[in-house]
């Protein structure tokens, strides 16, 4: 068995929290994990995780490897990094993490093109919706909605994005209340996708700007997704009302698919700058890999920047009352 190959798995489980966990981000199955920690158990001698149905937990001995494993792993990586940067030839593993939803409307087809450009960088992607600790969880690079709050980090700009759109279908708004300001929106079924904590109490927070200032809404309603394709598809349904970017519904508004509403406030789940960034660890030199991807994101997010262009200047080109679109007769 592959002793490096072994700790990598150990750590990432460590840090997923669990076996099912832990072999999504690696592309693996939960079979596939048990496995190899079984063998390393046995190569080892020592028990090193206590699982159950439900969660797992280091033992004694397997809080000693863990932290000794996470060192040997981040000299491993810096020894890779420092003969390929020496070597001038972009290779090793590349870990990078971004929401689904950005990863479908911008890489699925560029990335193809990168891997033939550089064979001998193996990318590992993993999506998800929920934001994820750069640091904690060994990404490489992770592309984020919004300027990131992280002094350690660096970050480069790739798009300017577009903003976050109020949306319902007209089914939804005709057999509902009128919407004329957002705290209307607490007596409706809002979807979302759940953030940190949010799980808890079942509601969301999605914040407004008037002229007092930025205000929040605790909404909530009968679904909350981390999956944006279910979420608007819901919507489109007239299942409720959901905030998500222009670039995901500009289609659907063209359409007549959907209604915006409120179109006067700025409204957002997260953060007011719709921007898109690359937030990486800030290191004394960057490796090849990372150079090349990262020029590679700014190319292929700027080929976009056009299209993006249009699709706001068409929304909000398109804005119409908010009672008209309520009250309008289908």
């Amino acid at each position: 068995m592959d002793s490096t190959e072994a700790m990598r798995v150990f750590t990432r489980v460590v840090r997923a929290g669990s076996l099912s966990a832990a072999g999504r981000a690696m592309g693996m199955s939960s079979a596939s994990v048990s496995r190899k920690i079984s063998a390393l158990e046995q190569n080892t001698g020592a028990r090193l995780l206590e699982r159950t149905s439900r969660k797992i937990a280091l033992t004694q001995v397997g809080e000693l490897y863990y932290e000794k494993a996470c060192l040997i792993l981040d000299h491993i990586d810096a020894l890779s990094d420092a003969l390929s940067a020496h070597q001038g030839t972009p290779s090793g593993q590349l870990t990078v993490h971004t929401r689904v939803s950005i990863a479908s409307a911008f890489l699925t087809d560029a990335l193809p093109q990168f891997l033939k450009l550089y064979p001998n960088i193996k990318l590992r992607l993993w999506l998800t919706e929920e934001p994820r600790d750069v640091l904690d969880s060994k990404v490489d690079v992770s592309i984020r909605i919004g300027v990131p709050d992280e002094p350690a980090m660096m970050m480069r700009r790739l798009s300017s994005g577009t903003d976050r759109v109020l949306f319902a279908s007209p089914a939804y708004l005709r057999n509902h209340p009128p919407i004329r300001h957002p705290q209307d929106l607490l007596q409706h079924n809002c979807l979302s996708i759940p953030q940190e904590g949010d799980m808890e109490d079942g509601q969301s927070s999605w914040f407004y700007r008037d002229v007092s200032g930025v205000r929040e809404l605790r909404v909530s309603g009968s679904l909350q997704v981390n999956d944006v394709p279910m979420l608007r598809n819901a919507a489109i349904e007239g299942i409720g009302i959901a905030l998500l970017p222009t670039w995901i519904v500009a289609d659907d508004l063209g359409l007549g698919r959907v209604k915006r509403i409120l179109p006067e406030f700025d409204m957002t789940p997260t953060g007011f700058d719709p921007a898109l960034y690359a937030v990486f660890p800030r290191t004394p030199q960057m490796a090849p890999k990372m150079r090349v991807f990262l020029d590679f994101l700014v190319e292929t997010f700027g080929r976009r920047e056009p299209d993006l262009a249009r699709m706001t200047r068409e929304v909000r080109g398109a804005i119409t009352p908010t009672c008209d679109i309520i009250e309008m007769d289908f």
